[in-house]
């Protein structure tokens, strides 16, 4: 992770509200950081372990973003979301609450074109604790021209993601920020 992934995942966890205390952050090996609490003892994390836990869950989601988008299926697309999930639109609107995401992308739908392609690539992926992931990259949508002819409408931007593991083992979006 370069400095300024980590400043970024610090900054977004701080703007949006989180409770997070980001330490160093670790690799897809087993290391001891240092806590973030002054004069505590080294936790030792088993991040590819913390890393497989995540993946299912955070694949999932990301695979279900496009088909949602062209079902219309908001609730399809906020299952990713804890109850209590922040989406922080590019413009800094927050919209707080996995029921109130899933009608903020209903609103949407009326305005989406026919979508011709479109996805969700995942640029990282990094853990900040036992419960703690961060997970960055960048989505896009195709779609049909406001003509009907020449080449598709393309809309789409970068991401940062903060997955948390529920009490149930699932791994749920606790800030997802939008550039």
């Amino acid at each position: 992770m370069t400095d300024s992934h980590r400043l970024l995942c610090a900054l977004f966890v701080a703007l949006a509200g989180g409770s997070l205390a980001i330490a160093a952050p670790v690799r897809a090996q087993s290391v001891t950081p240092r806590a973030a609490i002054p004069d505590s003892a080294p936790v030792r994390l088993d991040t590819a372990a913390i890393l497989a836990s995540a993946r299912s869950d955070i694949g999932a989601a990301n695979a279900a973003w496009l088909p949602g988008l062209r079902k219309r299926d908001a609730a399809m697309i906020a299952a990713a979301y804890a109850d209590s999930g922040l989406f922080i639109s590019a413009d800094g609107t927050v919209t707080r609450g996995r029921a109130a995401i899933a009608r903020l992308y209903a609103s949407r739908f009326p305005h989406l074109r026919t979508i011709r392609d479109g996805g969700v690539k995942q640029d990282g992926l990094t853990v900040l604790g036992p419960t703690h992931i961060v997970e960055w990259g960048h989505a896009w949508l195709d779609q049909e021209p406001a003509s009907g002819t020449g080449p598709p409408l393309r809309t789409g931007g970068t991401y940062l993601t903060v997955w948390d593991r529920g009490s149930d083992g699932h791994w749920r979006i606790t800030r997802n920020l939008t550039f």
